[in-house]
């Protein structure tokens, strides 16, 4: 009796162990993978190294900036708009948290544009739209611009 008891149990006993070992294993992996993509723990600095690196981006499109940007996006925008036709949207301002854009302690990374005549219209719309949230329209809209400088700021 006592054989059949233990045969009965034993396939419970590796099942279990079986079970604990691929949840341990399961943890580890996933340990793994979000150590290669480690949160920013400071946006400040992790922002000025963008604006340290400029010479890589002025002249080029915003999206490569954009594409460079891996552990953190910007989550509001907004933008300066003027009558000036040959330059209608001189710079763009972006934060990096969901405070208000004109909140105290916000990280802000000031782009200025390459003048261009393309109407602001859309962009405007946007953003009164999406009270001032960074979307895909408005990436969208930004990404061609090209880039003349970047400041980044703590307000």
């Amino acid at each position: 009796m006592n054989s059949k008891i233990l045969k009965s149990t034993m396939p419970v006993s590796t099942k279990l162990l079986l079970c604990v070992f691929l949840c341990l294993l399961n943890g580890f992996i996933k340990s793994q993978e979000t150590s290669g993509k480690k949160a920013v723990s400071d946006t400040l600095s992790y922002v000025k190294k963008f604006e340290i690196n400029k010479e890589k981006y002025i002249g080029k499109p915003f999206s490569l900036l954009l594409k460079d940007m891996t552990q953190m996006q910007p989550k509001k925008n907004k933008s300066e708009f003027r009558e000036d036709t040959t330059n209608p949207l001189p710079s763009t301002s972006f934060s990096f948290s969901d405070k208000d854009i004109n909140s105290v302690n916000n990280v802000t990374m000031t782009i200025k544009w390459k003048a261009d005549d393309r109407a602001t219209t859309p962009l405007e719309f946007f953003e009164q739209e999406h009270d001032y949230r960074f979307t895909p329209n408005e990436k969208n809209f930004l990404e061609k611009k090209i880039v003349m400088d970047i400041t980044v700021y703590k307000r």
